[in-house]
């Protein structure tokens, strides 16, 4: 064989082989495109303490979303695609919902996130929303400085504005004018207390003890020893949690401090009436208002809960996380797609939703508007009666 023929063979191979990688090539494109644009479901976050004292809240909202999705997913999903929620551990802390949104947001890639759960959470995780755009709706967050966290941060709670100015005024209006205070040193309880002590004060009252204790304490009797010196006519216990908030209670009790006790959200809960038995009899606390029974989506959703799970820290946490599901969904299928822009818009414009905590919408920072929070009584702690009143 010659060289030219050699050469003529060589160059039809070359062709060849060519010819074959570049048909290769565009048949693994579309491939690619359709594992891309081709995604079966719709992933989402949520960040809630899952571990620690606030545990029992993370989990009520975990059981309401998982019963929001199977109700969605039975029906076909969100524009035909079923929604998985990727759990994360917010443990109540900002460094752990920090490292928990880079997770969900830089590895999971998603782009709503149903968190925080407590204050300190949510206020951690909104920077790094509002830099990648991402949808962050919190069911429980009431800090009054998630107000202006940005344009991408929503809640279905009242804010503590509300909630610190009704427990001032509640404990005002019974005739107490020397009030002390204890508080633990997290996002939220700091966040009632600023409201709370301007308040009081501006009603003509005075606050005559103001103590602090850490998250992770279990003992109160140093700052509950100094109040009880301090000879006041009330105390506004305002603890992150009813576990913190029960054992306060309990040993102010120990301590002889008969004096009315007052208190936040925290002590609706089966923790502090746990801990705290009938030394709550009587008590008296600001709280987001019960599910309305004569809402029938609130009884229905209750009745659905309650054949699955356990009661509930809160009756209120648990609907207003499962109302996010749900508007999340319809916000969603209106931009027919996830993006997170268009989401954005249609929550700021959003008609009032008619949820299971009521009619509502959120105003221009992203708050709750149409809901108030209620003043409660502890009747028996061991009967978990409580009532509201006016």
């Amino acid at each position: 064989m010659n060289l030219k023929k050699i050469n003529k063979i060589n160059v039809i191979i070359f062709l060849i082989l060519f010819l074959t990688a570049c048909t290769t090539t565009q048949v693994a494109q579309p491939a690619k495109e359709v594992i891309v644009t081709g995604i079966k479901i719709y992933k989402i976050g949520a960040i809630i303490p899952l571990t620690g004292d606030g545990a029992s809240y993370g989990q009520g909202e975990k059981n309401a979303i998982e019963l929001a999705l199977e109700e969605i997913n039975s029906k076909g999903g969100i524009n035909g695609m079923k929604v998985e929620v990727i759990y994360e551990d917010g443990k109540c802390s900002g460094k752990d919902a920090t490292t928990a949104a880079n997770k969900l947001i830089n590895v999971d890639n998603v782009k709503i996130i149903l968190g925080g759960a407590c204050s300190g959470e949510t206020l951690a995780i909104a920077p790094i929303a509002e830099q990648n755009k991402v949808i962050v709706l919190s069911a429980f967050s009431s800090s009054s400085d998630i107000t202006n966290a940005g344009d991408f941060i929503f809640r279905n709670s009242p804010s503590d504005v509300e909630g610190g100015e009704a427990i001032a005024e509640m404990i005002f209006n019974d005739g107490y004018k020397k009030v002390a205070v204890l508080t633990e040193n997290k996002d939220y309880s700091q966040g009632v207390r600023k409201v709370f002590l301007q308040r009081f004060k501006k009603l003509g009252g005075e606050i005559i003890a103001d103590e602090i204790f850490e998250m992770e304490s279990k003992d109160y009797r140093i700052q509950l020893t100094k109040i009880k010196a301090s000879k006041p006519e009330a105390i506004f216990f305002n603890p992150q949690t009813g576990l913190s908030g029960g054992l306060a209670v309990k040993q102010a009790k120990e301590l002889l401090i008969n004096i009315p006790y007052y208190g936040n959200f925290a002590f609706s809960s089966g923790d502090a009436l746990t801990n705290a038995g009938n030394a709550l009899n009587g008590f008296k606390f600001v709280d987001t208002p019960g599910l309305s029974k004569n809402n029938s989506k609130a009884t229905s959703f209750l009745n659905k809960y309650l054949s699955k799970y356990s009661k509930p820290p809160s009756d209120y946490q648990i609907g207003a996380r499962y109302d996010t599901v749900y508007i999340i969904k319809n916000a969603i299928e209106s931009c027919g797609k996830i993006d997170t822009e268009c989401i954005r818009d249609y929550l700021y414009a959003m008609p009032e939703y008619d949820g299971v905590i009521g009619k509502y919408e959120f105003d221009k920072n992203g708050d709750l508007e149409g809901i108030n929070f209620a003043m409660k009584q502890i009747i028996d702690a061991e009967k978990g009666e409580i009532v509201e009143f006016n």
